[in-house]
Order: C-alpha cells, then structure tokens, then sequence
C-alpha cells in the first residue's frame, strides 16, 4: 500500500519524538541506591565472559565481531547474560536479513530488559535512528541510497583490499602445490633408487645363500661319510679324525653365518617395506584443489559416457592404478559394476572406507592372473606404462589377453595429485593410440584436452 510524503513525515517525527522522550528519561532517571555485595573468594581464570560491572561502552567495541560472536557480545554487554535460543535466533534472522549491526544492538538496549541494564553505548543512538529510519516506506529507500553512495569509496577499498588478500592465498596455495609436487617427485625417485639397490643386495645376498646351502650339502655328505667310518678312520689315521671335528665346526659356524644372513635379508625386506609405507602415506596426503577435482569429475563423466558407447549397460569393469577411487565413482554413477586395484596402501584404504571395490596389490600381477577371456571391460592408468616401448607393448598384449573378444580398454591419460607425472594431452593420446594399434586393438577412439586424455579401442571379435 503507497505511503502519502505527509504520512511519511507524520511518521518519522513520531520515531524522533519517542527516541526523544525515552533519552531524556534515561537521563532523568535517578540511579538505584548501590549496595554493596559481601565480600566472596577471587573469581577463577574462566568466567563467563560478563563484566557485570561495566555499564559504559564504546560502539566500535561491540560492532567488531560477526555473527554468531557478535550475537553473543552483544548480549553479554547489553543485557549481561549469555543469548537465549530464541533471542539469538531472532537477531541472527535479522543480520541474515541485512540489518545492520547497529540495529541489533539498539533492539537490544532499548528492549525493556535492556532498559532494566542500563547500558550506555556511545555513538549507537544515531546510527539506531538511521537504521529506524530506512524501514520508513519510500523515505526509508532514499534515505538507504544516500547512505550507500556516501560510503561507496570506503566500500571499494574493501573490496580491493579482500581480492588482494584472495590472490595472495591463491599464490600461497600454488605454492604449496608445487612444492608437494617437487617433493613427491624425489620421494618417488629416491623409493626407485631404494627399490632397484634393495633387488639387487636381495639377489645377490640370496645367490650367496644358494652357493652356501649347496656347499653346506656337501660338507654334510662328506661329513656323514666319515661319520660312517670314523672308527675306521681314529684307528688308522688321527689325521681323518681331526678333519671331521674341523668339519663339523667349519659346519656349525655356516650355518650360523646363513642365519645371519637371512635375518640381514628379513630386515632389509621390512626396511623396504617400511619405506614403501610412508612413501604411500605421504603420496596419498597431497591435496588436489577443487578447480583441478571438479576438472577431473566432468572429464570422468565425458569417459564414461565414451565407454558406454561400446560397453553394455551394467557391465563389469575391471580397474588397474585405482589411484583415490574418482573415477571408479564415476563408472558406478554411470551404473558398471566396477572394481580395482591399487598399488598405494594408503589409497586403496580410503577407497575401501568410501564403499568402493579397490584391493591392495600389484596392477601388472593382477592382470597376468587373469584368465584368457574372462574381463568384459579394462581400464589402466596410463602411469602403468613402461617407459620403454618394448614395456607397453607386453602390458598390453596381457590386456588384450585377458578380454573378451569385442571387450574395451581405455586408457587414461591425465594429472593426478598422487602420482608425479606431467599432465597429458593430444599429442600424448596418439602415441598410445598407435601403441594400441600395434599392440592387435581396432576401433581406436580418443578424447583430449590440453590437460589429459582418454584413448578406447576394443579387442577384435
């Protein structure tokens, strides 16, 4: 309903006259005799935040904090008493509303129960009249735009001063992006290194192992011979007799020697392992950041619907290099029965926990397992791949092995925040494609982008 200018006017006196009124009678208001309470014990370091005895208080004071905290000073100043559901509920509706924080603060003083207190809050009466003053209809509106360009500058150096702030936390995330990248990279290239010295100490400890075990045989049958002529051999040559005590001890002390070394071997394993472990742990720690997630679900998305093109609805899918289990979500979004299996420990174990079918082991050993024929549909991280040709082309003579005659292998070629690689593209796409080729798939399919790659062929019928 419109609002006469003289209704307006009428209107916005009324407000002045009761603010007025009830100033002055604040002023008048003869102060309550004090009585002094008895003296009681030092107050603990934890109280409830209240002082009691403060009655003067500043606006900036109160106006700082936001929301919640805000709510709750303000009742703890005005009205000396922690907020109410109902209350803070109430005020909290009011700012979710836009209210300014000096209309909160002027309910409250002004409320009867904030009569009662007594508060004093310099600066708050202006800024509670002229936040009164613009829910006035019409006046109120040209009231509120003229307080909203007066203050506009100070709003823009604001909003200059939070983009600066937000491009300086997005530099700093960058940052740190990078240096868990750099520093997963020589983790992974340091638990190589690990790897190859472990393999070759092991070899070489177990051919030690073989050639003592078969010297150890020998002595033994030699031994045993002797035994069997000992009587024979004291009566007609000490000599004989001394050798086989020598033997037996050079016997005794091999074979302390051989447990010495397979314990040497059993602790190196578990050195091995223990470095693997926390290698697998940190790799899994490093965070993706929601620009690069949200990438890599529409990109899932856009290969599932690639897959289900060729593979029929429901179909179980078989997974090699699960990584965090993303996109074995997005094939049971799309309604395939899909399972997989990780390398990483510590990944597997969060995909578990998440309710999807990811089991710890070897991908390239899960994949020899398989029988001939027996998977209807194959995905591989591209991370699996040899680097050398000769590598890929064995790993996926297995793939094409193990699928059925018209089954489907994608590859995916694309960043992800566990695994230390460049990202991929095109050009990427067309060497695995042409590995595929060469490797007996047909019907080649790719989809790519700057930043990675799917690559689908099928296994001839």
């Amino acid at each position: 309903m419109a609002v006469s200018p003289g209704n307006d006017d009428d209107y916005l006196e009324r407000v002045k006259a009761e603010i007025r009124a009830e100033a002055e009678a604040a002023r008048r208001r003869a102060p309550l005799p004090r009585i002094d309470p008895p003296p009681r014990a030092a107050r603990p370091a934890h109280h409830d935040g209240i002082e009691h005895g403060r009655l003067d208080y500043a606006i900036g004071e109160l106006t700082g904090p936001h929301y919640r905290a805000f709510i709750d000073g303000a009742f703890r100043a005005l009205l000396k008493r922690a907020p109410d559901d109902a209350g803070a509920e109430a005020q909290m509706r009011l700012l979710a509303a836009g209210a300014a924080k000096a209309e909160v603060l002027g309910n409250l003083r002004w409320s009867p129960e904030g009569r009662r207190v007594g508060v004093r809050v310099r600066g708050l009466l202006p800024r509670y009249a002229l936040a009164k003053l613009v829910r006035v209809p019409v006046l109120g509106y040209v009231v509120e735009w003229g307080l909203t360009l007066a203050g506009l500058p100070v709003l823009l150096r604001h909003q200059r001063a939070a983009d600066t702030s937000i491009a300086a936390r997005f530099g700093a995330a960058a940052d740190a992006q990078r240096e868990h990248d750099a520093r997963l990279g020589g983790l992974e290239r340091g638990l190589a290194d690990l790897g190859a010295e472990h393999d070759r100490r092991s070899d070489a400890i177990r051919d030690d192992i073989r050639r003592m075990l078969l010297r150890l045989d020998a002595l033994e049958q030699r031994a045993a011979r002797l035994e069997g002529r000992a009587d024979d051999v004291e009566r007609q040559n000490g000599a004989n007799a001394q050798e086989m005590i020598d033997l037996r001890h050079y016997v005794h002390a091999a074979n302390h020697w051989i447990t010495s070394l397979q314990r040497t071997l059993d602790e190196l394993e578990r050195d091995a392992a223990d470095r693997r472990e926390r290698g697998d742990a940190f790799a899994a720690a490093v965070l993706e950041d929601a620009d690069a997630a949200a990438a890599r679900r529409r990109r899932h998305a856009d290969w599932c619907g690639l897959l289900g093109a060729r593979a029929a609805a429901g179909a179980e899918v078989l997974d090699l290099g699960s990584g965090d289990g993303a996109w074995l979500e997005a094939l049971a979004a799309r309604g395939f029965a899909a399972s997989g299996v990780e390398a990483n420990r510590a990944l597997a174990l969060a995909a578990q926990q998440r309710g999807l079918r990811v089991a710890e082991g070897e991908p390239r050993e899960t994949l020899a397992r398989c029988a001939d024929a027996s998977v209807a549909a194959l995905t591989l991280c591209a991370a699996l791949l040899p680097a050398d040709a000769a590598g890929s082309g064995e790993l996926l003579g297995e793939a094409l092995r193990a699928l059925r005659a018209g089954g489907c292998l994608l590859l995916r070629l694309e960043p992800e925040p566990y695994r230390f690689a460049p990202a991929a593209g095109a050009a990427d796409a067309r060497r695995v494609a042409a590995l595929l080729a060469a490797a007996g798939f047909a019907e080649t399919t790719t989809a790519a982008d700057a930043d990675a790659a799917a690559v689908l062929a099928c296994k001839p019928a």
